[in-house]
């Protein structure tokens, strides 16, 4: 669900609200590598270029959106280690509980991390008499981080689209 506003000055105003905003995502890059991401537009606003009294093909729409961490603070990672529950430290290593954890510190250190992306949106087809519209949208967000332990990708989309207006 979202809210659709004119300002003042004229332009359109895209206010995401709620509903499904987020899915849990994992792409495999051409060496292998698997990079899991949280594809998402939580709390997007996006707002138009310029003044408009319609939603018309060419209309070209930007902003920015919050991008939660991919898994949540009851999340355990294969060690039994997470934010809000299981061990402080890998059980398989109980002598590092003393110190000389350093090399493992973001390891045993979870933390929920918060990002934010961006999206471009533009308007290719509309049908008033159904009140629907579709278009082509970019954006860029970051990837998942294990809860901090890694260092995040930053995640490039392309896709397609589609909405309805209710008056």
């Amino acid at each position: 669900d979202a809210i659709l506003l004119v300002q003042k000055d004229g332009k359109l105003t895209f206010l995401e609200k709620d509903g499904i905003d987020y899915a849990a995502t994992t792409v495999q890059l051409p060496g292998g590598e698997r990079v899991p991401f949280l594809f998402t537009v939580k709390n997007l606003v996006a707002q138009s270029e310029g003044a408009t009294n319609s939603i018309s093909p060419g209309l070209k729409m930007s902003g920015s959106f919050v991008v939660p961490s991919y898994r949540t603070g009851l999340f355990l990672d294969p060690k039994g280690r997470g934010t809000t529950t299981g061990y402080d430290q890998a059980v398989a290593l109980p002598a590092l509980q003393a110190g000389g954890d350093e090399a493992l510190f973001k390891e045993n250190n979870k933390k929920f991390d918060v990002g934010s992306g961006t999206i471009e949106m533009k308007v290719t087809a509309v049908n008033g008499e159904l009140g629907e519209f579709g278009g082509v949208f970019v954006q860029k967000q970051p990837s998942d981080t294990d809860l901090g332990s890694k260092v995040p990708k930053e995640v490039l989309l392309k896709g397609q689209f589609f909405g309805t207006v209710q008056q």
